[in-house]
């Protein structure tokens, strides 16, 4: 009893509380939302990092704009210096973060990048994992600023616009709308074309608007996905893992297989497609053409886009091994090779949230988001964004 005393006089002497073990930090990762946060509670009941507090900073410009053409250095777990280029920073406010994503990061810790357990510390974090970054420029919401939701995602090799949440409302209206099928994405494609061009894409594809010049064409498929390997009915091993689907092409004119009623645990998913521009040829072209297609979807199944243009349409993206290089039909496209970054030539060009209400985004019924396409394309395709002006 006199040696609790003492403590007790010596911590209020020097202002130091005595340990309580309902207070001591602990790790919590919430479902809903698979994100992930560490917190404690300081003697006054305010959240706090496991690192030392820190007043909230006023975000400065160059905070919250990263110069895009600079990179990220950092030492993976086996010591090799990795180089990605600073993502871009499209919108900011109190409610969401939205960045253009480049090839290489892992966009939300369902990736791989990003969890933390009791026995980990913040170097052991996957340097890949862009929600990690971000949160660690104090570009998320709270009083630390670095509080991030994914309220979607991109493929690791694939870039274009992304957003993450600041709070939980916000969080739970983009989550809502996308359950609802009220968001509407549109990707830019790179493909490669087949001996024909783009016929044998247009002959697996229905016309659904438009005539002359600017014809719009649906392209259906069943997908299912399975636990890793390339593409096709018979899934091959995959030593980078990431899982993959498999593919039944539909007609046209079909919603379902003939004869199937169950589905089997496949999906029918369509995308619409455009073509926007026949692309030069640049030092990485190979002798068949390449075409840049604009491709819509409302609905979120994995490798859908790359899926359906590769295994259904003939019309892989380029740098899609994937997809892309295990179409039987020599009528169709072929991707011979990777792209020299390993990049997938899949671009996120904008994300259209017109349901969502939010404080002070009113023209969300009216704007998308936009994201420039990588600076890389003029390298690898000839195109540049002010070559694109006026397409979309």
């Amino acid at each position: 009893m006199i040696m609790f005393c003492a403590a007790r006089v010596y911590a209020l002497q020097h202002h130091t509380p005595l340990f309580n073990p309902s207070r001591a930090f602990h790790y919590r990762r919430s479902s809903m939302w698979s994100s992930t946060t560490l917190y404690g509670f300081s003697r006054h009941g305010e959240k706090r990092t496991n690192t030392q507090p820190q007043r909230p900073r006023r975000k400065s410009a160059s905070t919250q704009q990263p110069n895009s053409t600079q990179q990220v250095e950092r030492r993976s777990s086996k010591s090799s210096l990795i180089k990605l280029e600073k993502p871009e920073v499209i919108f900011s406010n109190n409610h969401v973060l939205v960045v253009n994503k480049p090839a290489g990061w892992k966009s939300q810790p369902g990736d791989g990048g990003g969890q933390m357990n009791s026995n980990q510390n913040s170097s052991s974090l996957d340097q890949k994992c862009l929600l990690t970054y971000l949160q660690s420029q104090a570009l998320g919401g709270g009083s630390l600023n670095n509080f991030l939701t994914p309220t979607h995602r991109l493929d690791q090799p694939c870039t274009g616009v992304l957003i993450f949440a600041k709070n939980g409302k916000a969080a739970s209206r983009v989550q809502v709308a996308w359950g609802k099928r009220k968001v509407k994405k549109i990707y830019w494609v790179v493909v490669e074309g087949g001996e024909n061009g783009l016929d044998f894409l247009i002959s697996r594809s229905k016309l659904v608007s438009g005539s002359g010049k600017k014809p719009i064409y649906q392209l259906s498929g069943m997908l299912k996905s399975v636990g890793g390997g390339k593409g096709g009915g018979s899934p091959r091993s995959n030593k980078g893992g990431g899982g993959t689907v498999i593919c039944k092409p539909l007609s046209p004119n079909q919603n379902t297989l003939e004869g199937d009623t169950s589905n089997n645990g496949f999906r029918v998913c369509h995308i619409e497609w455009e073509h926007l521009k026949t692309l030069p040829t640049s030092n990485y072209s190979t002798n068949a053409p390449r075409y840049l297609l604009s491709v819509s979807t409302d609905t979120g199944a994995k490798h859908q886009v790359r899926a359906l243009l590769g295994l259904v349409g003939g019309a892989p993206i380029a740098g899609d091994l994937r997809y892309g290089d295990n179409y039987s039909n020599h009528r169709g496209g072929r991707v011979d090779g990777p792209l020299p970054d390993g990049s997938v030539a899949l671009h996120a060009r904008s994300v259209f949230l017109p349901t969502v209400a939010l404080g002070g985004m009113e023209f969300l019924k009216d704007e998308p988001f936009i994201a420039n396409l990588p600076g890389r394309w003029k390298e690898f395709f000839g195109i540049r964004e002010q070559d694109v002006k006026g397409l979309e």
